[in-house]
């Protein structure tokens, strides 16, 4: 696990398995709402997304069990006064692989967080257009908020020498 991770980890209070179901989740739904340009930079810049979503597409199938599936999703969907759709999608199968509710509420702000620590703006515009509403999460203004009191290290990136 990256040490970007293991910080977004310690800074949630929540094991590190969790938190890769949780941006396997969140990943794994982004590669659906936004287009192939875009995921493909996410891809780039999120430390190991192409494992953790491999991992979370994995669990999901495994314990794919389409009665259960549907009364997590209803449960979803009663958690969000019966909304539908994305947000009863999402929670739904992070609920399905173990997630409890309340530490999804309280993973998705330092998630977004991480994310605007890796991503550039445009991106992180394109994702807050693409994530659904969740009670109590507002996407949009987490991924423009830089946090002062997580450090979670940029990816290391080489820049060319001036006299190349």
């Amino acid at each position: 696990m990256s040490e970007s991770l293991k910080n977004l980890a310690a800074s949630t209070g929540v094991d590190a398995g969790t938190i890769e179901k949780v941006l396997g989740g969140v990943l794994s739904f982004l590669k659906t709402r936004v287009n192939p340009e875009t995921y493909e930079t996410i891809e780039a810049k999120i430390p190991e997304a192409q494992r953790i979503v491999s991992g979370f597409t994995e669990a999901e199938a495994e314990g794919s069990d389409g009665g259960l599936l549907g009364k997590v999703s209803d449960l979803a969907g009663k958690l969000l006064g019966g909304e539908s759709g994305g947000a009863t999608d999402l929670l739904g199968k992070l609920i399905k692989l173990g997630v409890p509710i309340g530490s999804i509420t309280a993973i998705l702000p330092k998630l977004f967080q991480f994310l605007s620590a890796h991503l550039p703006a445009d991106v992180l515009k394109q994702i807050a257009a693409a994530l659904p509403a969740i009670p109590g999460v507002d996407p949009a203004a987490l991924l423009a908020a830089p946090d002062d009191t997580v450090d979670f290290p940029a990816p290391a990136v080489e820049l060319p020498n001036a006299g190349d």
